[in-house]
């Protein structure tokens, strides 16, 4: 190469664009292997040149002769060089398929250097700022690494040999070896144990001799981006020239397209066997790939025959979720960049499917889909402009209007109080008139039914949340009065309004209040009315004992909202200053529903899961739809409270550090109302020993909250039950009452079995009842009277009576109990033994029973004759079984074999809801079993796992295993990882329904992995030491993704009250200005303090988060203005630790937020500006009375000290002249008596002036 050559060319230089040097333009195929290094040495000169240009011209000289000689030695080299390679050239072509890495540098355009006047070292350089596309693409851009190449075949320095990277496609992986795997020696041959392992699989050991290229510099990172997955069609067979080390060509073993032959074979067999090959290559790297990575080929394949399959899309869809986790890090969650990457794919599979869609519900699950990923990609402007293009081509689907509500909603910007009311009551009225001129198909009536009822409990939910409660309230209490209590002649819509508004403007006491009624009898008998109610006076309350006035008025504010939570009549006391208190017919007039009489049957059991939807319960279950049951769960607006949940945040903060942790089995948390789990009689009456479907009043609802009254629900219930005859209801109205009050459910009871004295599931109840307070004789008394009416559903109390003896310890008394109810000339108080001839006829009645009412459709009888199957096997094998190391406990493999067998046949046949209630059964036997005695830990949780696996969402099965995982020692958490999949599953019907209007994912599901965090699901901590940054990590999954629980109000203010307590405890490590991780006291104290900004940021940022997300929530504003961390009474906070928020909170910020709830039209009671102003007022007033006061205590100070002063001079005067007369006498002359008073005179005054000195020292100590 000449010295011409090696000169840069000059580029033009152009205005548009600042100079470059580029680098060298050389041919590549002229270009010598060496040239880099060559250019390499020739730079090292130059620079030693240009460090060493002090030195003399003779020395100087002689360089340029060395590097002129040096050049020509070059130009000999590459002339060698590039001679050779014309020789071997087509040798090269034909192993170019073996070696695509050297085709790769052949064909690689030159390589851009940069000009060494830029920077003194172009490899190595200092990246001050991070590469967010690291995170996305999971690792650096090759394009900016040097090449490289690891020496030791993937070991790490340092590492005893178990640790090694090795390439997966394009990345760099870190590995940990097994034991014995690799030995850390390099070489799979020295490994004995997997060689053992090759030589049993028939596998044989060959030596490869290195091919061409494979040397230490034939393979680097950057030359294996590129595997040719081609074999070459044609290969070349006339060179036979030999190898450069001179021996013959050997097969290469190590190629992809299978076992390698010789040359000769290749040349014979190549045109027969390559379409074999290609086949063989394709069904390997199919049984590489995952089932998801299967199924999205099968459904590309799908859509490109068939594009307008619209399920295939939304399956495809749905699976771009596992396809993409599956390409993350074992426990990385998709956040960020990567959602947003996600979520522009699935845009993008969204708007390529439309256009291809037919199907009208199909189409609107494609629109609604793609709206729900553009909230994640959009700003709000575009994503509002959207929605208004998107509801403009579908205004009449009910889908598409349910997410543009929830999209409004959240929009704080735009959100106000009268707006988003007016667009629910114009859908109501809309589909009520749609309603009134329904044709008779009854999937249409029933669909509209649903819809209406849906938006209905929206409506009322919005004015509940919004501060309007007696609204609400009002609102529920015509519609229950007009769709329950209506006369029999009731039958126009505009007649009967006209009637009712006489009704209501009476103001007699209406559904839910002491003495009511009900319409029906108001016109029936006018004179037999009662009268309105009495005035109801207000409790007189005292200021709050504070001088912040944003407290006082928090403290004021809670106090009338609690007293308005029921409507008022025109007399009650307090409504001349708010009158929104008295709700007159024309405000509920648009807000009631009216089924008509032809739907009025079906549209009630609706209504009252509705009712206690909004009364923030869980269902009756009472409708017939299975879906409808479990729609509240799913949805973030209507989603009932969790008992757990808020049980886990009362025990923030709430432990001892100093005491020492023991690691000690708990039980599991009973309380679970709002939880996930399929209704059954004992989750209603199971006690505290067993998961309970409801809860007490006192552990979920506040009157400060603005909940709806807990006396108006009981009283509605009841009037429901016993005036409007819906005998469904009793056994929840009776449970409800049995927990708020367990010492009046004697005579609910016994008022509901005279109501309905043939309903067996209430003797049931009521004996659970006795059983829970410890009545167990009356338990069985009303159980033995129930039995000996023979009913048709009698199995159950049998079944009920057994477990009774269950967990009393009588494991005989039991099995006898439950083969009376086989033969009733059992005596079971002799405890006689039992005959294998009895068994055998329990046995059969219970299988024939239990199979005859599965196909005669009685689906309850068959989930009780299977319970009875199930407890026969467990009380009876008991002798024959190895695993039975108790007298208390019996046969559990048998007991669930039975059940598991049964429990797949109702899986086959579609009974979703009776299996899961036959599991939830395996699940009480199976912790009944493990708290009696000896188990097997592995039995327990292979039999959970598999209940998780059909029922992901299930929380008593999820709350089961967290217990039965408590004990172990382990690194992984399984509970975690299940609660990870939970949450990430989606399944095919949930993501193409029509109907599922909500989160895929059910909000207890969210809620129990925040619990799991919050309690230490491990057991390893005290209650309340969660991990601070995994319970942010379940929080912000709840809280992030728009389809779960963004929108939903408990789960904001949990984790508000969380960060609140991480805040008050740094704050107070901060305050003690010592750090148990620091060395010195002022790097602790700096540290500390840090933690304390840093918490109190995350803490506004959260809330801020949360006003944007829930604009409409009057709950969560005054989240800011919690007081206390006990909470007072009515008063939330309790767990919270509260009052950070109002203390860190500047006055302007928290004016800022009583200033939004009032722009937004949300209901406030008390006006903070009267008040402040007020406030003011009166702090000026009390501070002049407490300036006067000081002042009279001062002048009061004054005098005293002046009279003290006068009365001490005069008793020194008194104490002088006492002093003079002692010491003078008649006897003394005159001349002594002159110089005695000369001299004593001033010895006195000296004497008196040292004492009014000691008391003024004394007087100013």
């Amino acid at each position: 190469m000449s010295s011409n050559e090696v000169k840069r060319r000059a580029v033009p230089k152009f205005t548009s664009f600042a100079p470059a040097t580029p680098a060298p333009e050389v041919d590549s195929e002229k270009r010598p292997s060496t040239d880099r290094g060559s250019s390499r040495n020739l730079e090292k000169k130059e620079d030693r040149e240009r460090r060493h240009r002090h030195r003399n011209h003779d020395r100087d000289r002689h360089r340029d002769s060395d590097r002129e000689r040096e050049r020509e030695r070059d130009r000999d080299r590459h002339h060698d060089r590039h001679h050779s390679r014309h020789h071997d050239r087509d040798r090269h072509h034909r192993r170019r398929s073996a070696s695509p890495a050297s085709q790769s540098r052949e064909t690689r355009p030159p390589r851009h250097e940069p000009s060494n006047t830029s920077q003194s070292n172009d490899v190595f350089y200092f990246d001050k700022k991070e590469d967010p596309l690291i995170f996305r693409y999971g690792g650096n851009e090759r394009s900016k690494i040097p090449s490289y190449r690891r020496f030791g075949a993937g070991k790490v320095i340092g590492s005893p040999g178990y640790l090694s990277v090795y390439f997966e496609g394009s990345k760099e992986v870190f590995t940990i070896r097994g034991t014995g795997e690799g030995r850390g020696n390099g070489s799979v041959f020295r490994d004995k144990t997997l060689m053992t392992w090759a030589r049993a699989k028939g596998a044989n050991a060959k030596h490869i001799k290195p091919g061409e290229g494979d040397g230490n510099g034939g393979s680097t990172a950057e030359d294996g981006d590129f595997i040719s997955l081609e074999p070459p069609r044609k290969r070349q067979r006339a060179d036979k020239s030999p190898r450069l080390d001179g021996g013959d060509k050997t097969p290469d073993y190590r190629s992809i397209y299978g076992k390698a032959k010789s040359e000769d074979e290749e040349s014979d067999g190549d045109d027969t066997s390559s379409d074999l090959e290609d086949e063989n290559k394709v069904r390997s790297h199919l049984l590489d790939m995952s089932a998801a990575k299967k199924r999205s080929l099968e459904l590309h394949r799908q859509i490109k025959n068939r594009p307008g399959d619209t399920k295939a899309w939304l399956e495809l869809i749905g699976l771009q979720d596992t396809l993409f986790r599956e390409q993350q890090l074992e426990d990385q969650s998709i956040i960020g960049n990567q959602a947003k990457a996600l979520a522009e794919l699935k845009l993008s599979l969204y708007e390529e499917a439309l256009p291809h869609a037919t199907d009208i519900s199909l189409k609107e699950t494609l629109l609604n889909g793609m709206m729900r990923e553009g909230e994640k990609v959009w700003d709000p402007k575009q994503l509002a402009k959207r929605w208004e293009e998107t509801t403009k081509t579908d205004p009449d689907s009910f889908l598409l209007w349910v997410s543009r509500l929830n999209f409004e909603l959240s929009q704080v910007a735009t959100f106000t109080y009268d707006e988003l009311k007016s667009v629910m009551v114009t859908k109501l009225q809309s589909l009520s008139q749609v309603l009134a001129s329904a044709s008779s198909d009854d999937n249409a009536v029933a669909t509209l039914c649903s819809q209406l009822i849906y938006v209905f409990v929206r409506l009322t939910c919005y004015l509940r949340d919004s501060g309007y409660v007696e609204l609400a309230v009002a609102a529920w209490q015509a519609t229950l009065e007009l769709n329950f209590c209506r006369p029999s002649n009731a039958s126009d819509f505009q007649s009967v309004m006209e009637d009712f508004s006489d009704f209501w403007e009476s103001e007699v006491p209406r559904i839910g209040e002491d003495n009511a009624k009900g319409w029906r009898h108001f016109v029936e008998d006018m004179g037999a009315m009662a009268d309105p109610p009495e005035a109801m006076t207000r409790k007189l309350s005292g200021m709050p004992q504070t001088r912040d006035p944003f407290k006082a008025w928090a403290s004021l504010e809670r106090r009338e909202t609690a007293d308005a939570r029921m409507p008022a009549r025109t007399l009650d006391e307090g409504t001349d200053d708010d009158p929104f208190r008295i709700i007159m017919f024309s405000d509920i007039k648009d807000l009631v529903l009216w089924f008509p009489p032809q739907v009025l049957s079906q549209a009630q059991p609706q209504l009252i899961d509705a009712l206690l939807t909004f009364c923030r319960l869980p269902t009756a279950g009472l409708s017939s739809n299975s879906r409808a049951k479990y729609s509240a769960l799913k949805d973030p607006f209507i989603a009932p409270r969790g008992q757990a949940f808020e049980s886990a945040l009362n025990q923030l903060g709430r432990h001892d550090a100093s005491i020492s942790v023991e690691i000690e089995r708990k039980p599991p948390l009973f309380r679970q109302q709002g939880g996930n789990m399929a209704l059954s009689h004992e989750l209603l009456f199971s006690g505290q020993d067993w998961f309970q479907y409801l809860g007490q009043w006192s552990d979920l609802s506040k009157e400060a909250d603005g909940e709806v009254e807990p006396s108006w629900v009981l009283e509605t219930l009841r009037y429901l039950v016993i005036n409007c005859g819906i005998e469904q209801l009793a056994e929840y109205y009776l449970a409800m009452a049995w927990l708020n009050e367990p010492s009046g459910a004697k005579k609910v009871a016994k008022g509901l079995l005279k109501r309905y004295s043939s309903n067996t599931r209430l003797y049931n109840a009521y004996a659970m009842i006795e059983f829970a307070n410890g009545n167990v004789d009356m338990a069985e008394k009303v159980l033995l009277s129930a039995t000996s009416q023979n009913s048709a559903d009698s199995q159950l109390l049998w079944n009920t009576w057994v477990w009774m003896h269950l967990k009393a310890g009588k494991k005989q008394l039991a099995l006898l109990r439950l083969l009376s109810s086989v033969d009733s000339t059992i005596d079971v108080k002799a405890s006689s033994p039992v005959s294998s001839a009895l068994l055998l006829k329990a046995r059969s009645r219970f299988s024939t029973k239990r199979d005859y009412s599965l196909s005669s459709h009685q689906l309850e009888p068959a989930l009780q004759y299977a319970e009875s199957f199930a407890l026969l096997e467990y009380l009876s094998t008991a002798e024959n079984s190895s695993s039975t190391k108790s007298p208390s406990q019996g046969n559990i493999a048998s007991a669930l074999a039975n059940i598991q067998s049964f429990a797949t046949e109702l899986s086959s046949l579609g009974h979703q809801t009776l299996h899961e209630r036959l599991l939830q059964t395996a699940a009480r036997l199976l912790y009944h079993h493990a708290t009696h005695g000896p188990y097997k830990p592995s039995t327990l949780r292979n039999h959970l796992h598999e209940f998780i696996r059909l029922f992901p969402h299930n929380t008593l099965f999820l709350s089961l295993l967290a217990w039965a995982e408590q004990s172990t020692l382990r690194i992984d958490d399984p509970v975690r990882t299940i609660l990870r999949e939970s949450l990430s599953s989606t399944k095919e019907e949930d993501t193409s329904s029509q109907g599922d209007i909500t989160a895929v994912v059910p909000i207890p599901t969210h809620r129990f992995a925040i619990e799991y965090e919050l309690l230490s699901g491990a057991g390893l901590r005290p209650v309340g030491t969660a991990t601070i940054h995994s319970t942010k990590a379940a929080f912000e999954a709840a809280v992030s993704d728009p389809s779960a629980c963004k929108y939903n109000v408990d789960i904001w203010i949990g984790y508000i009250r969380f960060l609140t307590q991480v805040y008050l405890q740094a704050l107070a490590l901060s305050s003690s200005g010592s750090s148990a991780k620091t060395g010195t006291r002022e790097s602790g104290r700096k540290k500390t303090d840090a933690q304390a900004a840093s918490a109190l940021k995350a803490l506004k940022d959260v809330f801020y988060r949360a006003v944007a997300a829930c604009p409409w929530s009057k709950r969560l504003y005054m989240e800011v203005f919690s007081v206390t961390a006990t909470g007072e009474p009515g008063e939330p906070g309790g767990g919270g630790g509260g009052g950070a928020l109002v203390k860190e909170l500047s006055s302007g910020e928290l004016r800022a937020v009583v200033g939004t709830m009032v722009a937004k039209g949300l209901r406030v009671h008390v006006d903070f500006e009267g008040f402040e102003r007020n406030w003011k007022v009166k702090e000026e007033e009390e501070e002049r009375v407490r300036d006067e006061k000081e002042k009279a205590e001062r002048a009061g100070k004054e005098e005293r000290e002046k009279r003290a002063r006068l009365e001490r001079e005069r008793r020194w005067d008194l104490e002088d002249s006492v002093h003079r007369d002692r010491h003078m006498g008649p006897e003394r002359g005159d001349g002594r008596r002159g110089n005695y008073e000369r001299y004593g005179d001033r010895d006195r005054d000296r004497g008196r002036d040292r004492r009014r000195e000691g008391e003024r020292g004394f007087d100013r100590r």
